[in-house]
């Protein structure tokens, strides 16, 4: 549960910092006639499409042998057009959510943060910012109220963030307080800054830097980034970052695109070097469910090729290996999976597509075996339908999905279980009721060899665009 300090920070500290941006406009402009150009229909729209964005609502139910569980959810997202003499916009993203049939017992399949409110509704608010172009000097910009920043780590927060450019070189800093949808963080603060230089025409770097400081730690992390075009269709990325002044993990990849063939390769190696337990929260968000993170290797190859305008073949190998044989545990394995796919277009029926998919998991302790998935999707006038089957070595309980994020809504770690040898159902229909509304239905069934070995899962959404 939030405090009440939590919740007046979640409502007012985003409102305050877009409130701000006022005195930075106005003290720009000459008059009050010349801060509202660009909300008259001279200035070459109306109020009418001033915002857009999309808004959608959802039912979700969940079976499992003698359990269910239905949920509601509204999602709302968008941004206005350039106004104060095209200078400023406004973006925003929340959802609201509703525990249709009460909370679920705390030993309940299906039990999820929904079930941990006094109320059965909740709502959270994803960003809310206003962006001021050049609000001190040319090519600059800064974003005042809730918003993710995207660098060494990803990063929820209320506060400022200002760009600027000069010339090759783009900088950025950022501050304020630190914000979760998952966890109280009080008086928790993040800051940071980073440079962007393209010292040649196919050369870029990155050095970024961030701060969080909380209760119990103070927490540094740098990453540094390179982008090399190396030849025509050849291009390398790395990536370094250190933590508290040890090394954290690095990651180098190597892509080939041949738009002429309809061809591509992507080859891709990831270490995680040292062992990482509690931090502060972002830096290691799945902490408490699954454990110390311990050091691995990762190697991927994965390509493609088109055969004509009918067919195309797709291949990947992923080998994953923990680094000390004696730290693997539940959700931290060595595995080795190859898969080939097979795609056909337009061939039996006009707007329709299938895809064929054999893949191998080598795993200590499971099975190992070839399976097969199948997807098709085929248009007929409004409507879009598909179905298909799909394998899983590993997935996590009743949330039909195989996201770690999702792992962050369940209440306590022994709500956590992995599910093995996943066989995955499913059947999807949408309609598109105009050129911007459309309403559909999933319904997924999976089998493993987990309790409840049998799951169910219907979606039903109407989703708009405005």
């Amino acid at each position: 549960m939030l405090s009440n300090f939590s919740l007046l920070k979640l409502v007012a500290i985003p409102s305050l910092c877009i409130a701000l941006f006022c005195t930075v406009l106005f003290a720009q402009t000459n008059s009050t006639s010349d801060t509202i150009t660009g909300l008259t229909e001279s200035s070459g729209f109306t109020y009418n499409n001033f915002v857009s964005g999309n808004f959608k609502a959802q039912y979700e139910g969940r079976w499992g042998e003698d359990e269910d569980d239905h949920d509601m959810y509204e999602y709302l997202r968008f941004k206005t057009k350039d106004f104060f003499n095209n200078k400023v916009t406004i973006a925003g993203s929340g959802r609201l959510s509703e525990d249709l049939d009460g909370h679920e017992s705390k030993d309940g399949a299906f039990r999820d943060i929904l079930d941990t409110y006094d109320r059965s509704y909740n709502g959270r608010l994803y960003y809310l910012y206003a962006d001021i172009k050049n609000p001190v000097i040319e090519q600059s910009n800064l974003r005042l109220g809730r918003q993710y920043q995207y660098s060494v780590e990803t990063i929820l927060f209320d506060g400022a963030k200002y760009e600027q450019q000069l010339g090759p070189i783009n900088t950025y800093v950022f501050g304020g307080m630190r914000t979760s949808q998952y966890s109280s963080t009080y008086f928790d603060t993040v800051a940071g800054s980073g440079v962007s230089v393209r010292p040649f025409m196919d050369t870029i770097t990155n050095l970024d830097y961030v701060r969080i400081i909380d209760d119990n730690y103070i927490d540094d992390e740098v990453g540094f980034n390179l982008w090399q075009r190396i030849y025509e269709d050849l291009n390398f990325y790395g990536r370094y970052t250190v933590l508290n002044t040890l090394p954290k993990d690095f990651l180098v990849k190597l892509s080939w695109d041949k738009i002429d063939w309809d061809a591509s390769l992507q080859l891709s190696y990831f270490r995680f070097l040292h062992s990482i337990a509690e931090q502060s929260n972002n830096i290691s968000p799945f902490y408490q469910i699954l454990g110390t993170f311990e050091p691995f290797d990762l190697i991927s190859l994965t390509g493609y090729k088109g055969l004509g305008e009918k067919f195309g073949i797709s291949s990947g190998v992923d080998y994953r290996s923990v680094i000390d044989k004696g730290d693997e545990n539940t959700f931290n394995r060595d595995y080795n999976r190859t898969f080939f796919s097979f795609m056909v277009n337009n061939v039996l029926l006009q707007e329709s597509k299938i895809t064929f998919t054999v893949e191998y998991w080598n795993t200590k302790g499971v099975d190992h075996s070839a399976d097969l998935g199948v997807d098709f999707d085929k248009k007929i006038g409004k409507f879009d339908v598909g179905a298909g089957t799909g394998y899983s070595l590993y997935k996590y309980n009743f949330d039909g999905s195989s996201g770690l994020e999702s792992l962050l809504d369940s209440e306590y770690t022994r709500d956590i279980e992995q599910k093995i040898n996943v066989r995955t159902y499913y059947m999807r229909v949408k309609y598109l009721l105009t050129k911007q509304s459309d309403v559909s239905l999933r319904w997924s069934s999976e089998v493993s060899d987990t309790d409840p070995e049998t799951f169910h899962q219907l979606l039903l959404s109407y989703s708009t665009n405005f």
